[in-house]
């Protein structure tokens, strides 16, 4: 018997690489992007934009409901003027992760780390 385990929803992860005079203006633009994206796709249910301490990273998080809702929004990326928001931020370079969420976990009133919301796994027989 094995075990498949479907993820409760999907993340993309954008890690931008800027001089650190442009850290802050990058964070902006991202948070104000973000805003204009979950307007037009109610399917991206949260979304973070991060900044590294040594002010050479900014990372923008985006968690899907599902991945193939992710696909769609894609075609909305390819119109915005994506490479325009890295050449005006100087960014050195950009790397893309997307990752399958299966557990997530928060802290209780109890004081301990408790799964917010369960992976469902499938028997296979």
């Amino acid at each position: 018997m094995a075990a498949a385990m479907h993820s409760l929803w999907f993340t993309q992860m954008i890690e931008y690489e800027v001089p650190a005079s442009r850290q802050a203006a990058l964070a902006n633009a991202l948070v104000l992007r973000s805003e204009q994206l979950a307007t037009r796709w109610p399917a991206l249910l949260r979304v973070s934009v991060q900044a590294s301490d040594d002010g050479s990273r900014v990372l923008q998080h985006l968690q899907w409901q599902t991945r193939e809702q992710w696909q769609a929004a894609c075609g909305y990326f390819t119109d915005e003027p994506f490479l325009e928001l890295l050449q005006q931020h100087q960014a050195r370079s950009v790397n893309f992760a997307a990752y399958q969420v299966l557990r997530s976990l928060v802290r209780g009133s109890d004081g301990g780390l408790h799964c917010e919301v369960g992976a469902v796994a499938d028997s296979q027989r």
